[in-house]
């Protein structure tokens, strides 16, 4: 519930943050891996590829479910989008010079 996917125009979270639950389209994703890259209990860090689309609060929702415990996320971190990763992003401190001059690197 908690995404900007809109119904009748207007974002699901909005619905959420009332306490509305309401029926959501499915989506179809790939996932073309999941590893577990540290476990130290109740604490599961885990690396997710996956397709666009895809929402990771979902899929950590329903690992809970499917466990039979529940679960939630603590954070998240976007490493890679496409072709480009998080190695070759700028910080804000580093772009505002070049906006600055007018000129960022396309």
């Amino acid at each position: 519930m908690y995404s900007a996917v809109k119904l009748n125009g207007k974002p699901l979270y909005k619905y959420a943050q009332k306490g509305q639950v309401v029926d959501r389209e499915k989506r179809r994703v790939f996932f073309r891996s999941i590893t577990v890259l540290s476990f130290a209990p109740p604490d599961v860090t885990l690396n997710v590829v996956c397709s666009k689309g895809t929402y990771v609060r979902t899929l950590v929702d329903d690992i809970g479910l499917s466990l039979g415990c529940g679960a939630f996320m603590t954070g998240l971190e976007r490493v890679r989008i496409g072709d480009y990763r998080l190695e070759q992003a700028l910080s804000l401190g580093e772009l505002a010079p070049q906006a600055a001059d007018g000129g960022l690197p396309l």
